[in-house]
């Protein structure tokens, strides 16, 4: 069960809910890439992405949430093809 943070408790069940309906409006980002990138990049692409989401929707970067993917050449077709075989 999630817990109302300081400052939030109200009285009955309408700021409870208030706070439910505040708390599932958070971005949830999937980008697949292909491996090799450094963990410096990514984190430079998390927070750019972050930040781009939470100035165009106007919320706070903490309610962005970004899950970067690797994905194997083999795993990825393009044209009908595995990657692996188009970028060898």
């Amino acid at each position: 069960m999630t817990r109302l943070p300081a400052g939030r408790h109200g009285h009955g069940k309408r700021s409870r809910t208030r706070f439910l309906k505040e708390e599932t409006k958070m971005p949830f980002v999937q980008i697949s890439l292909v491996p090799g990138r450094t963990p410096e990049k990514k984190e430079e692409l998390i927070k750019n992405v972050t930040n781009a989401i939470a100035d165009t929707l106007r919320i706070p970067k903490e309610r962005v949430h970004i899950f970067l993917y690797d994905v194997p050449k083999e795993n990825i077709g393009r044209g009908g093809v595995p990657l692996s075989k188009i970028d060898s």
